[in-house]
């Protein structure tokens, strides 16, 4: 059972200048269940110290001027050189800037995407009796990674891994061998549309999200969302005409490869808030994965089931998706059955009735407030073995 509120003095800390959405949900969950105010860390690139978090975070979260006591909790620390060949003074700077402490538990969200590997100076300033990593892909975890093995004051500080998803903790342990504590929780924020929505009249489209790059690996390369396959399959029929597509991410336009009689109907946004990011999923039908790679559910967690999760929006979800991210069930998702396509299960979708298709989205955000629930669950029985 969580704790209640105060149990316990928290840190979090983004160690990378982005996962912006990794952050905000482990902040609600600590927040919620855990701490109700944790002190919040983030870098950043440029040297004003008092740097607001970018993108609407805040404004997501509802930390905003009219609810002031929570903007005290943030803090920024710039990472920049004195020179351009200057090597970076990561103590330095957590010296200047971590300026609380010490703390219970401290989370760095990302560690293993982190260059400048600033966890363990921040731990060795906080002084934190349990350190938490969330890690987003298990293709960077290895036996002896730098953030698996922290001393502070000569002490050994025990690390805790949780993983944004079951898969990425099975494949993190394997390369581990068993020697670490892993454990999963998929963190998210909730969003809240100022203008809810509870029939069809106020949905238009279909999502497909996510930043618009490449990958490479063994099983070869390409984008990391299978654009070509979603025009494919709506020039490829004549029932399409109703279906519209927005894609959300950070890109360019040209490099989707719109067939031109598709112009009309598929939307780009790109560089835009959180706010209204997720406002723009939430009066869509559904998200649209369209993966270009596998390690999706191998090794990485994607950020279309975060999105799923943190607007209630549903997932068109094939086997292969289910099978990974076991804490989605049918009823969570639009199946995708064996032998049917995307373009299949959008027109179904289109066609549900409206009662159907709104317990879908209860169903997602009933699911979320468990998994929220079970992440603080999560961090609160590591730290307390």
């Amino acid at each position: 059972m969580v704790a209640a509120a105060g149990s316990g003095r928290y840190t979090i800390y983004n160690d990378i200048t982005n996962h912006w959405h990794v952050f905000a949900g482990v902040i609600a969950a600590v927040r919620t269940y855990l701490d109700p105010h944790p002190d919040l860390l983030f870098v950043s690139a440029h040297p004003v110290a008092n740097a607001t978090p970018p993108l609407g975070v805040r404004e997501w979260l509802g930390d905003t001027t009219g609810n002031g006591s929570y903007l005290a909790d943030w803090r920024n620390m710039p990472l920049v050189k004195d020179a351009p060949d200057a090597p970076l003074n990561v103590t330095a700077a957590v010296a200047a800037h971590v300026t609380w402490g010490p703390a219970d538990v401290l989370i760095c969200v990302s560690p293993e995407l982190d260059p400048d590997r600033t966890c363990t100076p921040v731990a060795q300033k906080l002084r934190p009796k349990h350190i938490i990593v969330l890690i987003h892909r298990s293709e960077f975890i290895k036996p002896g990674l730098w953030f698996l093995d922290v001393e502070v004051e000569s002490r050994r500080v025990p690390v805790h891994m949780i993983a944004l998803a079951p898969h990425v903790m099975h494949s993190a342990n394997r390369t581990l061998h068993g020697q670490y504590s892993l454990d999963w929780g998929a963190v998210v924020a909730p969003y809240t549309s100022p203008t809810p929505c509870s029939n069809r009249t106020c949905l238009d489209g279909f999502v497909v999200q996510g930043s618009l790059r490449r990958f490479s690996s063994h099983e070869g390369s390409g984008m990391i969302r299978n654009y070509d396959s979603l025009w494919g399959q709506i020039t490829g029929r004549n029932d399409t005409g109703a279906v519209r597509i927005k894609v959300l991410g950070k890109g360019k336009r040209q490099d989707l490869g719109i067939p031109p009689a598709l112009e009309n109907v598929t939307s780009f946004h790109s560089g835009i808030s959180f706010p209204t990011y997720w406002e723009l999923i939430a009066k869509s039908f559904a998200i649209v994965p369209m993966h270009g790679t596998k390690q999706y559910y191998t090794m990485r967690c994607s950020s279309n089931v975060l999105a799923s999760l943190t607007t209630c929006v549903p997932l068109v979800a094939d086997d292969a998706l289910l099978g990974a991210y076991t804490f989605l069930q049918k009823e969570h998702v639009f199946y995708q059955a064996p032998g049917e396509t995307e373009m299949d299960v959008m027109l179904r979708v289109m066609a549900m009735s409206d009662e159907a298709m709104f317990a879908k989205r209860a169903a997602v955000c009933r699911l979320r407030e468990a998994q929220l629930r079970r992440a603080a669950e999560v961090f609160q029985r590591l730290v307390a073995a």
